[in-house]
């Protein structure tokens, strides 16, 4: 599904201090089309991802969510939620230990599910951009992969070689603490990552060129499903690895 919404926290029913599940609600607009449904979502707030269950309620236009692992005061937060995946479609409860119990079962059933979503870059000079680029890859499944270039491919592509080495950049990337699995870029063929792993999404940057038209035809040849999506510029005035090069020389 993957439908992003950007919100800000309120107060509601506070039900979660009857049936005991943490419980944070947004109010939305109408126009956003979504169904009376139960869903899987990531959502992000202070730069920190968390998996929640999150159940639309037509009539009143409300977002309500059950989460875990999770015990701060959010009210009034502007907070972006990713939309993953439909749980199942809501339904009616004759009493609160009913409720629970479905609860239970929404969580768990989110628990057990992992999938992965496929960064790749060369992460030369790690600035913030990298930071936004691969926070907003992470809301869109459980588990980040983040494929590092060698110091071979680098120049392959680009024609001169990175400033730090494949293992210093590795390294770089690894101390950000974004990426569940961080590796280097070992075989010739790029595609056998996406055998490797078999992931849900792939997250490219915004101009991203190289192994994007490849990535798009293996799609399409092996019949995947796998989405993917582009990441947003973020201060490329600034935050980009050919301006920083010259501020350290």
């Amino acid at each position: 599904m993957y439908k992003l919404i950007k919100w800000i926290v309120i107060k509601w029913k506070e039900l979660w201090r009857t049936i005991w599940f943490r419980t944070a609600n947004i109010k939305i607009s109408e126009d956003e089309g979504l169904l009376e449904w139960t869903y899987k979502i990531n959502w992000l707030i202070n730069w920190i991802i968390y998996n929640w269950v999150w159940t639309f309620i037509k009539d009143s236009s409300l977002f309500e969510w059950h989460f875990f692992n999770f015990n701060q005061d959010i009210y009034w937060n502007v907070i972006e939620i990713m939309i993953l995946y439909k749980i199942r479609e809501n339904k009616k409860f004759n009493n609160l230990d009913d409720l629970k119990e479905q609860i239970k079962k929404d969580i768990e059933s989110v628990k057990m599910k992992k999938d992965y979503v496929l960064t790749f870059w060369t992460f030369d000079i790690t600035h913030p951009w990298h930071e936004y680029y691969l926070k907003n890859a992470r809301l869109y499944w459980d588990k980040l992969v983040t494929i590092v270039a060698t110091d071979e491919n680098v120049y392959k592509f680009k024609w001169h070689l990175p400033k730090n080495n494949q293992e210093i950049r590795l390294e770089n990337l690894k101390n950000l603490w974004i990426s569940d699995i961080a590796i280097i870029w070992e075989w010739i063929d790029p595609l056998k990552w996406i055998d490797l792993y078999m992931p849900k999404v792939v997250c490219l940057w915004y101009d991203q060129k190289w192994f994007s038209e490849m990535l798009d035809e293996y799609i399409k040849e092996k019949k995947l499903d796998i989405q993917v999506f582009r990441i947003d510029s973020f201060r490329e005035d600034i935050y980009k690895s050919s301006k920083i090069k010259l501020w350290k020389i």
